[in-house]
Order: structure tokens, then C-alpha cells, then sequence
């Protein structure tokens, strides 16, 4: 060989070394197996986090022998994407040093024209980065508790002021009532009256129930919602509102979740009856296995609701609280809002 090709081979050699030294380096597990899932190289990780030093794996060891059937069962789908060319990357609990911990693993393809040669493979330990992320999202679901519990008890206390005032409004009422029954006054006169007060109570009953559904706990959370549209029919009578739900197995819900479940039906159709020109609102609910969806679908009349409003706040609070979603479709003629929320024992317990 001359002079110059041997030390490009020097050189090739020296790169293949450091490159292997690097690798020995990285906190994630390397490896390559070729297309029959034998072990081709892998990193020093190997005897590290499965307790097989290297030397009896390169040339000797499979993949399902490496992982064991259990987990290689489990990878299948995503090794066979990854030998006809698709790159794979998936988040699972796997035992490193005798612990389940989360971790990241690629499947990525050595390609070499039409055939897969091979699979790259890397295993990475997220558990800390899992850790901390759990952690995060545990805090802001504590400040959305926070807030939401808050809120809640703000609008109990003005509810039951209200009640109280209606309370002593009958009394006053019975009294004055008892005291002009010797006073000339017609019968039309007193009819009169009697529906005047009776049309301010029930305002003021209606005006409570809205800031505290205090039926929810005896009646349960679809009259609740009935009520609640029967109010809005009320004072909307120009609009076509109707409420639908799959099953009855809603009222297993919890409480704290049948209020969260009332308030996002609540603040939605007083945004959406904003909107003057709207003529039909309807709702429909299907809840199974403790997953909620929300349909929500009213014609737009040319301006949508308003999104910066404290009441699409609140419903953003208590689906991000509930782990779900919210996504919205339509035109200018008309629009749909679907919404996913997803309970877990844990969340429920917490709310007030």
C-alpha cells in the first residue's frame, strides 16, 4: 500500500476508534443489528443497564434475546416498520438496573438503496425528564384546582345571599299581603301584585341557580342541564336550544365533575346567546369509560364567540384540568365546538 494510502488507513482507523470511544461516552444505549436482529455492535450501556457486557452479544446475540420475549413481543410492530423503512420512536417503561424506568427508543433503518440493511437502535432514559415533566404539569393542575375551587366558592357565597334575600323577600311579602286584607283594595290590585313578586322571585331564583346549580347533588347533573336550558329558553325564547346526552351512566361522575361538566355547558351557551342573531344551539354529550365529548354546534351569523372572554377562561381551566381538548370548526354560516375530557379518580377528589 503507499505511503499516502496507509495513512488514509491510519486515519479511517483512528476516526472508527474515537467514534466507538464516543459512543462508550453517551448516557443512551447503542446498538445496530443487522436485518436478521443479530447483534452487529453495541456500547459499553449494554452491560451497565442489562447486565450483558458487550463481548457476548456482537455476533452472537438476537434482539429477542436481548430484550427478552415479553418486551421483543411488544417492539414487534415497530421493529417490522422499521425494517421496511420507516423510522420508529417510542416511550415505554422497560427494567434498567432492576427498575421500570421510562425511556426513549429509536428504530431507525440502515438503508442502502431499495434494501434495509440493518436497524440503528438507541435506548435513552427520560425518567428524570418524565420526573420533572410530571411535576410541572402536577403544579399547574394544582394552581388550575386553586383557581377553579375560587371561583366556585365566590359564586356559592353570592348564591346563598341571594336565596337569603328571597327568603326574607317572602316574608316581607306574606306580611303585606296579611296587612291588606282589612285595606280597600280591589282584587286586581292584589292579583297584580302577588304576580309582579312571584316574577321577581323566580328572576331571582333563576339568577341564583345560574351562579350555584344547588340541585345538582339531589337531582343529578342531565336535570340540572335541563333546568339550566329551560332558564335560557326563558330569557332567549327567539332561540331553538336542545340538549341530548348517549347514556345515564353520565350520573356516576363525581360531584366535583358532574359541577365542571354543568359549568362548561353553562358558560358556552351564555357566550354563544351573546350573539343576538343566533336561532339554533345544540348540545350533545356522550361520555363512556370516564371520557367525555362535548358537541356543541349553533349557526354563527357571521362573528364567532369571544375567546378572550373570561367565560372561555374558565371553560379552557377546566379542560386543561380534565387532561382534554378543545377544537373548532365552521364558517360564517355555522360552527362546531367538540370538546374531550378525560376523568381520572385522582382529579375528581380534588375539586371542591
Amino acid at each position: 500500500m503507499s505511503e499516502n494510502g496507509q495513512a488514509s488507513y491510519d486515519n479511517e482507523d483512528k476516526i472508527n476508534l474515537e467514534g466507538l470511544r464516543v459512543a462508550d461516552q453517551m448516557p443512551a444505549l447503542l446498538a445496530y443489528w443487522d436485518d436478521t436482529l443479530r447483534c452487529l455492535y453495541i456500547n459499553n450501556k449494554s452491560a451497565e443497564w442489562f447486565g450483558k457486557p458487550r463481548e457476548q452479544l456482537i455476533g452472537k446475540m438476537t434482539l429477542e434475546e436481548f430484550l427478552g420475549p415479553s418486551l421483543f413481543i411488544q417492539q414487534q410492530p415497530f421493529l417490522q416498520a422499521a425494517l421496511k423503512g420507516q423510522a420508529q420512536f417510542v416511550e415505554r417503561k422497560i427494567p434498567i438496573r432492576q427498575m421500570a424506568r421510562h425511556c426513549l427508543i429509536n428504530y431507525l433503518p440502515d438503508k442502502q438503496g431499495d434494501s434495509i440493511r440493518g436497524i440503528f437502535f438507541m435506548i435513552t432514559d427520560i425518567g428524570l425528564l418524565r420526573a420533572k415533566t410530571d411535576k410541572q404539569l402536577a403544579d399547574e393542575k394544582e394552581l388550575l384546582r386553586a383557581i377553579i375551587n375560587i371561583q366556585e366558592e365566590e359564586r356559592s357565597g353570592i348564591a346563598e345571599k341571594l336565596r337569603d334575600n328571597v327568603n326574607q323577600l317572602l316574608v316581607y311579602v306574606n306580611l303585606m299581603l296579611q296587612g291588606t286584607k282589612n285595606e280597600q283594595y280591589t282584587p286586581a290590585f292584589t292579583k297584580e301584585m302577588r304576580q309582579t313578586i312571584q316574577q321577581a322571585i323566580t328572576e331571582l331564583n333563576l339568577l341564583s341557580n345560574h351562579l350555584y346549580p344547588s340541585g345538582l347533588s339531589l337531582l343529578g347533573l342531565l336535570p340540572s342541564l335541563e333546568n339550566l336550558i329551560s332558564s335560557y329558553r326563558i330569557t332567549h325564547p327567539e332561540t331553538d336550544i336542545s340538549l341530548t346526552c348517549n347514556t345515564a351512566e353520565i350520573e356516576n361522575l363525581l360531584e366535583p365533575e358532574k359541577l365542571s361538566v354543568y359549568r362548561i355547558v353553562q358558560d358556552f351557551l351564555t357566550l354563544i346567546l351573546q350573539k343576538k342573531q343566533c336561532r339554533l344551539i345544540q348540545t350533545e354529550l356522550s361520555y363512556r369509560d370516564r371520557c367525555l365529548m362535548f358537541r356543541i354546534f349553533f349557526d354563527n351569523a357571521g362573528t364567532g364567540i369571544d375567546k378572550s372572554s373570561n367565560a372561555y377562561r374558565d371553560i379552557q381551566s377546566r379542560i386543561d384540568y380534565y387532561n382534554g381538548k378543545i377544537r373548532g370548526f365552521g364558517d360564517t354560516d355555522e360552527q362546531v365546538y367538540i370538546i374531550h375530557l378525560v376523568f381520572s379518580q385522582y382529579q375528581s377528589s380534588e375539586i371542591d
